[in-house]
């Protein structure tokens, strides 16, 4: 069924889908105006402070300017991540259920905003084990997602695999998705982390057994979006450090072999390195890269 929707595409000649993390600095409408400046047809902000807890209230006349420029712009959707701050297997309740209630948060202002979803890391369960980290995650999960709470998207992102990190590879998210039965629950793939964990992307047969992993273990159709990292450190290191695209471990012409392979085709790619805050510069490098697929 994706070769058959890659084929379409294909003949009506549709476009990539790639962006990158903006910034909201000056007014979150700003950062439709920053991914319009660099060529984007997607993109990813905060909407609130990534570093503290206290949620950021948007006002409505910026709510209602950010969609209306979001609407003219003709995207192809665009996410919101969640604060860094997050913690739903952690042993400690009350830090538990502020990330609950921060999630809860973040998905209203994201739907508030006309947003796709919002992508979010699990946490660590710091030292408790992997069994009762994940019970925790669900029980976390269930609540943000029950049906009396907002009906939002929430992207779950795969970790580098440092420490007690929960959601180093897909057999870890799999156990989620087979416990949490939402349909607005899916997958953020951060290619630079599942690098780090040890999945081996600078080879066609590691990224096709990864997505071939992703599809057994939870269904392709819950792969919303992919996070385009290239990785500063070597394979199974454990250590998220993001690269610009073609310039890391992974390297270009294994980017560009995920940019164009036929069952990622149609999810949105986002990149979060420095290179593309603005201007030009990011400009002709967003270009160079849309140049790669094929």
């Amino acid at each position: 069924m994706v070769l058959i929707y890659r084929n379409l595409a294909m003949c009506y000649d549709l476009q990539m889908i790639l962006g990158i993390h903006v910034s909201t600095s000056g007014g979150i409408d700003k950062a439709v105006d920053r991914a319009i400046e660099i060529g984007c047809n997607t993109f990813q902000i905060f909407v609130s402070n990534p570093r503290g807890w206290k949620p950021t209230t948007h006002k409505v006349n910026e709510t209602q300017l950010f969609r209306e420029k979001f609407k003219n712009a003709k995207m192809s959707g665009a996410v919101s991540h969640s604060i860094y701050l997050i913690n739903l297997a952690s042993p400690k309740k009350e830090l538990r259920e502020l990330s609950i209630e921060s999630l809860k948060s973040a998905l209203l202002s994201t739907q508030m905003l006309g947003l796709d979803g919002l992508v979010t890391h699990i946490g660590s369960h710091q030292g408790d084990g992997l069994d009762v980290g994940l019970e925790r995650v669900c029980e976390s999960l269930e609540q943000i997602l029950a049906e009396d709470s907002v009906g939002m998207n929430l992207f779950l992102e795969n970790t580098a695999g440092a420490g007690n990190l929960v959601g180093k590879n897909f057999e870890e998210m799999g156990r989620i998705f087979k416990r949490v039965k939402s349909k607005n629950l899916g997958v953020c793939l951060d290619t630079a982390h599942a690098f780090e964990y040890g999945y081996k992307l600078q080879t066609k047969a590691g990224l096709d057994s990864l997505i071939k992993e992703i599809d057994q273990l939870i269904g392709l159709e819950k792969l919303r979006v992919i996070h385009l990292n290239d990785s500063m450190t070597d394979l199974a290191s454990n250590r998220d450090r993001h690269e610009e695209f073609g310039e890391g471990f992974i390297g270009k012409e294994a980017m560009i072999r995920i940019i164009n392979h036929p069952d990622l085709y149609n999810i949105p790619f986002i990149m979060e390195t420095p290179k593309l805050k603005s201007g030009e510069a990011g400009k002709e490098f967003i270009d160079v890269i849309k140049s790669y697929a094929r």
